[in-house]
């Protein structure tokens, strides 16, 4: 079960589904943490949009594609401080990346940095 997630910014805590971002509370929907929870379990990596869809949505992910998109524009609209998104990252064509502690220019994407 989880329990409480420190990573850079952020302190989610799973028993009472609350989050916190540089000890500001933050309020999210079940599906809105639920991604917040999913993205800091693997931190710097890209998730691909369909591994997303399938951890959110489970059974109902067909078609679901929009919905992450709006869902990630959701989340993006509670925790980033600014309108360049530095913790949840858009990789083109390919998903979003978790940056915990905000986006370092100097970030290149590795093979073994895209999760299957």
């Amino acid at each position: 079960m989880l329990k409480i997630i420190e990573i850079g910014d952020f302190r989610i805590d799973g028993d009472t589904f609350r989050a916190s971002i540089r000890n500001r509370k933050v309020r999210l929907t079940l599906k809105e943490f639920k991604l917040l929870v999913y993205l800091a379990k693997h931190p710097s990596r890209i998730i691909r949009h369909q591994k997303l869809v399938s951890a959110i949505w489970a059974a109902d992910a067909a078609g679901q594609p929009e919905r992450l998109r709006v869902l990630v524009g959701q989340v993006r609209k509670k925790i980033e401080h600014k309108d360049t998104p530095h913790y949840i990252v858009t990789e083109p064509w390919i998903g979003y990346r978790f940056e915990p502690a905000g986006e370092t220019s100097s970030f290149q994407v590795q093979p073994n940095q895209v999760e299957a």
